[in-house]
């Protein structure tokens, strides 16, 4: 316990140092190892800008499962050597970034990108598939990096249409909702999350009633706020990213709105209550697409929890988004160590394909019969008045 106690602070500090990007100018040193001693992981991630909390989440969980397995002597005698690279949730430098992972440093494939917007950049510029390598899991669920799916990119999650199918389903089948208004982040995973609520409300012959966009790279919701204050229907649906959907959450009470409050996955609750405060932050509905990551009745949660409960503890990092880069590590373990020594990249593409239902210990991932959408769970949560969630 005290070393793994001394390993965490050095663990954090090194994939946050290593996520700050070399100057555009600085010559990136080639890595020369043999794959005997050394495979390099990629991913690139926001660690600046509106969206660094999460990003820094999903690296930090992601690191945690690499440190636990170079503790146990690597892979097939071979050390995991995680490289993170600053995005600053930008696709374009995501794609630059890819190609400096893939072409300089040698990555054997990459983990949990940040954004639907990224995934489509990677798609259309081909970056994945003309190096054949595999990416694991997307911090992002629009149907468009989904249906179809893109054959390089494996995912995690549920879609956006799954979390709001179950959201709508609760307001209109059990609470008796029929009025409902949208805050809506104007880039492509908020434009995507409003086609789906608004398919799943067209499925029950209702309409939203009110819509109120803001921008997303500056996060200012002070008018959408206003806007649907002024209209006050009886749910509020939050299709946004932490930060702006917690100042949200706090001008919106502060104005008198009284709406029932509901978010996607891409809310993590432990910044609404950071920024909002527990009191404002009370009663937010927000759907999660991975297991609780306090539920210790999971064995995928027990372990998480050994190599993650400090960090947990501190309340510095997102929960849910340290798990999520926690999975697409494991899953990626799990395909090199399939893929055998001196892994390639196809090898390991091939191992992830074979993915036939893998329980983790209570959350399934299954890429079977060319499936790249490897999960369907959904759950609704809300946050109590005392900052924890209630499933």
């Amino acid at each position: 316990m005290l070393r793994k106690l001394f390993l965490l602070p050095c663990l954090i500090a090194g994939v946050l140092a290593t996520a700050n990007a070399a100057p555009e100018d600085e010559e990136v040193e080639a890595v020369n190892r043999t794959p005997e001693s050394e495979i390099v992981i990629g991913q690139s991630v926001p660690t600046t800008g509106i969206a660094a909390d999460t990003g820094k989440a999903l690296a930090l969980g992601a690191s945690l499962y690499f440190g636990r397995v170079n503790a146990r002597g690597g892979i097939n005698g071979a050390v995991v050597n995680h490289k993170v690279l600053d995005d600053g949730n930008n696709p374009q430098k995501a794609v630059q970034n890819t190609r400096d992972l893939l072409d300089k440093q040698g990555a054997a494939l990459l983990v949990n990108y940040y954004g639907s917007a990224t995934a489509t950049e990677l798609t259309r510029s081909k970056v994945l598939a003309n190096a054949n390598v595999a990416l694991v899991g997307v911090h992002g669920g629009a149907e468009l990096i989904r249906l179809p799916a893109d054959p390089n990119i494996f995912q995690t999650r549920a879609g956006y249409t799954q979390e709001l199918e179950k959201t709508v389903q609760l307001l209109t089948g059990n609470l008796g909702i029929t009025r409902v208004g949208a805050l809506v982040q104007d880039d492509a995973d908020g434009q995507a999350a409003l086609k789906s609520l608004k398919d799943a409300l067209t499925k029950r012959q209702l309409k939203l009633e009110v819509e109120a966009t803001f921008n997303a790279k500056s996060g200012d919701v002070a008018a959408a706020t206003k806007t649907l204050a002024k209209a006050n229907p009886q749910a509020v649906i939050v299709l946004a990213i932490s930060r702006p959907a917690a100042n949200f959450v706090k001008q919106f009470k502060a104005a008198g709105g009284t709406s029932q409050l509901y978010g996607i996955s891409l809310i993590q609750f432990e910044d609404v209550i950071r920024i909002a405060g527990k009191k404002d932050a009370h009663g937010l509905g927000i759907s999660q697409v991975y297991p609780y990551p306090s539920n210790m009745q999971l064995r995928f949660i027990r372990e998480f929890q050994e190599d993650a409960g400090a960090v947990l503890r501190s309340g510095e990092y997102p929960s849910y988004a340290v798990l999520e880069g926690y999975l697409s590590a494991r899953l990626a373990v799990e395909a090199l160590k399939r893929a055998g020594k001196n892994p390639t990249r196809q090898a390991v593409y091939n191992a992830l394909t074979s993915m036939n239902r893998l329980d983790l210990g209570g959350y399934v991932i299954d890429f079977s019969a060319n499936k790249r959408l490897g999960s369907s769970f959904v759950e609704l949560t809300m946050i109590s008045p005392t900052g924890t969630l209630t499933r």
